[in-house]
């Protein structure tokens, strides 16, 4: 699966670099560019419930190969027209497969980490997706290389991720190759009914926190950067994989921080660390300033993501794995998809500047929440080694 994480990232990076730049030369704004991602995960999150419990329901490699086939689609469409009724349609498309895809592939990377480790099983996941993300990233000198040869930043642009889009087709093929082991028809099923309820309400409280704060500035910030200093893809490109190559490495250094100071404070010291990072950015004189403030800032917030992860994972029931990740993802898609909308429109009609602001200030708040939500559960994970170790004990609540 790591294969198969490594060649998805490497688009995934692409189209960051390049993507809202896309959208932007076809003559769309802050605006439509935010309702893309709105529509997209609105409908995520109107189907990510019903596709979780279908991952807990049946072979989850079959879901996260149509989901990658979805995700093909969506953007063949947008590449084939620019027309707006192709946006919504394409945004509707890649909604649909994000919301298959994402608790079918959690749910069966965690069965093949179990034995290694949840921590160190997400850090080294995230150290492979952040790597080669990277690599994603850097080619979005391509394009720029194509401009120099005459073309138009549209045509090069779209050309570019026609190629993306046949590495992306052929990403899925090493998941073919997986050997699942969790068998849906062992799972006791008469009715919906989840175990994990304490798990599902502090990790949707937070969510909402992040996903809302995030989602006003994070998601744009490509175009941010080339409204406010007037960069393209190759500058905005470099940026995202000198990031990506730093975080590498720190995704497999957080797995070493939990085991010393545990996990919930191994998430809550880096992220709570960026956030003044994030607020001197609108005041930065030039893209290299603001790029210095970025890069460590995106590295300290998106270190502790595998560390959250686990930490979900190991207090969730295998067999509620995969529900359980579609409330996660829907109550961080939920309120960034909003976000995003508002985000966007206040960046093109009020000030370019006001929704990182925002972002900081609602950090704040989230980090100081996080940490009093979850504090006290690395006692509880101890506990439910314990009485795995010991069955016969009666289980703590």
């Amino acid at each position: 699966m790591l294969v198969c994480t490594a060649l998805s990232a490497v688009c995934q990076g692409a189209y960051g670099a390049v993507w809202q730049l896309y959208l932007k030369s076809a003559g769309y704004g802050g605006t439509w560019i935010g309702a893309y991602s709105f529509i997209s995960s609105l409908l995520m999150t109107l189907l990510v419930l019903p596709a979780g419990v279908m991952a807990d329901r049946v072979r989850r490699k079959a879901l996260a190969i149509l989901s990658s086939s979805l995700a093909v689609l969506s953007v063949a469409m947008v590449l084939i027209s620019t027309v707006k009724e192709a946006l919504v349609a394409s945004a509707a498309v890649g909604g649909i497969s994000w919301a298959l895809g994402g608790p079918a592939w959690n749910a069966l990377y965690a069965e093949t980490v179990e034995d290694v480790g949840m921590d160190v099983g997400y850090s080294a996941n995230a150290f492979v997706n952040s790597a080669f993300a990277s690599l994603g990233s850097f080619l979005g000198w391509v394009p720029e290389f194509m401009v120099g040869r005459g073309l138009q930043y549209f045509s090069s642009y779209r050309m570019f991720l026609w190629w993306i889009a046949a590495l992306q087709a052929i990403s899925v093929t090493p998941l073919l190759l997986v050997r699942e082991k969790f068998a849906p028809s062992e799972v006791e099923r008469p009715r919906f009914k989840l175990k994990s309820k304490g798990v599902a309400a502090r990790f949707a409280v937070v969510n909402v926190l992040i996903g809302f704060g995030a989602g006003l500035s994070i998601p744009l910030i490509g175009y941010y950067f080339s409204v406010k200093f007037g960069v393209e893809s190759g500058p905005i490109g470099t940026l995202f994989a000198i990031v990506n190559i730093i975080t590498a490495p720190a995704f497999l250094l957080a797995a070493g921080i939990s085991s010393r100071i545990g996990t919930v404070k191994g998430a809550v010291v880096p992220q709570a660390a960026s956030i003044p990072l994030l607020a001197l950015i609108p005041s930065s004189p030039s893209f290299a300033v603001a790029s210095a403030l970025y890069i460590p800032r995106a590295i300290l917030m998106n270190m502790a993501n595998p560390l959250i992860h686990a930490l979900m994972m190991k207090l969730t029931p295998e067999e509620e794995r995969g529900t359980i990740t579609a409330i996660f993802q829907i109550s961080w898609n939920l309120p960034n998809s909003a976000a995003q909308q508002v985000g966007g429109i206040v960046m093109d009609r009020v000030s370019l500047d006001a929704p990182l602001y925002a972002t900081s200030a609602i950090y704040v708040v989230y980090v100081t929440v996080f940490y009093l939500l979850f504090h006290g559960f690395e006692r509880e994970i101890e506990e439910k080694a314990e009485s795995e170790e010991a069955p016969q004990e009666g289980p703590s609540e």
